[in-house]
């Protein structure tokens, strides 16, 4: 399958990503960018709340439902904000609208008129992005429907076949197939969505990689930086930090990694940016909001599209603490000094607010205790300080293994430090310092394995490159206060440094301001297009077996041979294998199902029965009579130890088992290629 030919799948994904979203965010008030920035959360949360709703239900989820469903809240929140702004326009006097009863309905749907309207530069700096981005994505992945070989890989893909073969995608069980038959929870957010595109499994993960890289991630960062610098006109010199934003937004490799690794929270940090956008346009600044009409609406957009990032990962709440408590500290704190020393009715409402927090926080830690205590039980090797610092410096969060060592991010880097020193002398986006600050700390803490610093990481699971991503959005934003504040003074505007510089000194500060500004952007932007390349290779590192160090699970040709050798298989039946030797992906391939669909040990007792005892099945009954309750009459095998050439030749088991040594008089092949076999399992008495 081609990218070409996945076009009408990837409309699909575009559409039920941005258009819902969209139309609620400017019914709720948002200016235009804020709400397509914010859309893709909010879609999110729209999914999740399905996901439950039909579970409840007993609704199926698939493509169709999932429509209607999405197509239902949409119509209810239309409905609903256009309702609260009748009420709105009535409780101050103002009339109706005029006219005939259709040009009254639409004046009642109609969003309200806030922000700019739209401006080619935007869209021009958001295409260049995607440009960017989207090529190391296409040409990284391969085919479209190459997929990916990182272990989570494997899970994931396979829990999303589930999802559409059970057609629910409830949080809590849904995935009972992947656990053993137990019951747990785990956000299905990003499982839900790519079950729902009309494409086969691997089809559909991989436009989730590039939609959410070279879309949704551009889009929040220029939502973010458009709620938090304004630009004084239409010209591009003025909005040159906005603009040299988006493109270098493009430079973070952090959601590359997450993206060809960890899927839903990859998926949930490529949403980050927009969440975030939504939180800084409902917080008060100087009395004011920026980009809303309604502070009610603000809210509740904000409030929305952080829900929809918790339905996607868990993880995201503690994302949001690190960005969004900061940001909203910075410019609360003197707001609720404020309301307090109004009186005590305000100091009473103060209390009540803080402990509705507290305990909604104890709520959700004995709600997840289960969760929480794996992640404070969770343990990775120790590393060392110096080279985490290193990595946050030039953006390579355990990266090591690519050619160019990731120096590209060391500009954006660079540009933001001058950045932290502008933010400390003109007061603004100071959150952005603090989120900085707090991320290099829990980097830090997660290669402090063996100390009590490690609990301030262990819900990133110690690793740092889950966390990295909450460092480049902060160093994003300071990149631009920096480039802000060079325009500012570049437009004989120097005081904004110094109160009274001399006549001569401005004119100084001035060109070099000019000169500043020209090498800063220049940098930046050829730093994004430096930085495709090497993206190129951190995607291709997962997906193809020729361009990668890591042992791979499968090659180009066992692919074709596992998607042919399937059709000759019954419509119920399941493969036996060494899941690590390409067993795993004939369910996300083909949608055969499997007896082991991850690459950990299973602690069921008929799949714990054959994992240890396969090599006897000649003689032990009980591993025929497991096989039998399982369903598994056929069996795979991969003879090729060098997986089509690749450098890091064949994944090996990841944990002891005789899955590997079934005695071939006990099989009757049905398939070849020479190097991969499908057999069936003849031992037992069963036939084709």
């Amino acid at each position: 399958m081609t990218w070409l030919q996945a076009l009408p799948a990837a409309a699909f994904l575009l559409g039920i990503l941005l258009v819902p979203g969209y139309l609620v965010g400017r019914a709720f008030g948002l200016a235009r960018l804020q709400a397509v920035g914010g859309a893709p959360t909010m879609s999110a949360a729209a999914l999740g709340t399905l996901t439950v709703l039909y579970h409840w239900a007993g609704v199926p989820w698939r493509t169709v439902t999932a429509v209607i469903g999405t197509l239902v809240l949409l119509l209810l929140c239309l409905v609903g904000a256009a309702g609260a702004r009748a009420w709105t326009r009535r409780r101050h006097g103002r009339p109706p609208a005029s006219g005939s009863g259709w040009d009254r309905l639409c004046a009642w749907l109609r969003p309200p008129a806030v922000g700019p309207g739209p401006w080619w530069p935007i869209g021009v700096a958001l295409a260049l992005a995607a440009a960017l981005s989207g090529r190391a994505v296409i040409t990284g992945i391969g085919a479209v429907d190459e997929p990916m070989q990182a272990s989570d890989g494997v899970w994931h893909l396979n829990a999303v076949a589930y999802i559409r073969s059970l057609a629910d995608a409830y949080p809590i069980g849904s995935l009972a197939p992947m656990y053993w038959g137990e019951v747990h929870y785990y956000p299905t957010g990003w499982h839900a969505l790519a079950a729902i595109v009309p494409a086969p499994v691997t089809v559909s993960a991989n436009l989730t990689v590039l939609v959410g890289l070279a879309l949704v991630w551009p889009l929040g960062c220029a939502s973010l930086l458009s709620a938090l610098f304004s630009t004084p006109s239409r010209r591009v010199r003025d909005a040159l930090p906005l603009l040299t934003g988006i493109v270098a937004s493009t430079v973070a490799t952090g959601p590359f990694v997450l993206m060809a690794t960890l899927w839903p929270y990859g998926w949930a940090v490529c949403l980050l940016p927009g969440a975030v956008s939504l939180v800084m346009v409902a917080r008060p600044r100087h009395g004011a909001r920026r980009a809303t009409a309604s502070p009610a609406g603000g809210w509740l957009a904000a409030v929305v599209a952080c829900l929809g990032l918790v339905a996607v990962h868990g993880t995201s709440v503690f994302n949001l603490a690190v960005i969004g408590v900061p940001a909203l500290l910075v410019v609360g704190l003197a707001a609720v000094e404020r309301r307090w020393r109004t009186g005590n009715r305000q100091r009473a409402v103060i209390l009540g607010l803080v402990g509705m927090a507290l305990v909604a926080v104890l709520i959700g830690v004995i709600g997840f205790w289960d969760q929480l205590r794996m992640l404070f039980t969770y343990h990775r090797p120790s590393a060392s300080v110096v080279a985490v610092l290193r990595e946050a410096l030039h953006d390579s969060a355990m990266i090591w293994a690519f050619r160019d060592g990731g120096w590209g991010g060391a500009t954006l880097t660079v540009v933001a430090a001058a950045g932290v020193i502008v933010s400390v002398i003109r007061r603004r986006h100071r959150w952005a310092i603090l989120t900085a600050a707090v991320a290099a700390v829990l980097m830090i803490a997660s290669v402090s394995t063996d100390g009590p610093l490690r609990l301030l990481a262990s819900a990133w699971y110690l690793q740092r490159a889950r966390i990295v991503p909450l460092f480049e959005i902060a160093v994003v934003v300071l990149a631009a206060t920096a480039l802000e504040t060079l325009v500012d003074v570049a437009r004989a505007r120097a005081a904004v440094l110094t109160p009274s510089p001399p006549r001569r000194w401005g004119r100084v500060m001035r060109m070099a301001a000019v000169l500043l500004v020209a090498a800063s952007v220049t940098a930046l932007a050829g730093a994004a297009v430096a930085r495709s390349g090497f993206h190129h290779y951190v995607i291709a590192f997962s997906y193809q077996p020729l361009a990668t160090r890591w042992p791979m699970m499968l090659s180009d040709e066992e692919a074709d041979f596992i998607r042919s050798s399937a059709r000759l298989l019954p419509a119920d039946a399941v493969v036996l294998g060494q899941p690590t030797n390409g067993s795993a992906y004939y369910l996300s391939l083909t949608g055969t199902d499997v007896v082991y669909p991850t690459l950990r040990r299973y602690a069921e007792a008929d799949r714990r029965i054959v994992a240890r005892h396969a090599d006897q099945i000649l003689d032990d009954p009980q591993v025929c009579a497991a096989l039998d309750r399982l369903g598994a009459h056929y069996y795979y095998t991969d003879d090729d130890p060098t997986e089509g050439g690749a450098p890091g030749g064949a994944e090996t088991p990841r944990w002891s088992n005789r899955l590997d040594e079934l005695p071939r008089e006990a099989l009757t092949p049905l398939a070849t290629d020479g190097a991969h076999t499908l057999w069936l399992i003849s031992a037992c008495g069963w036939d084709e």
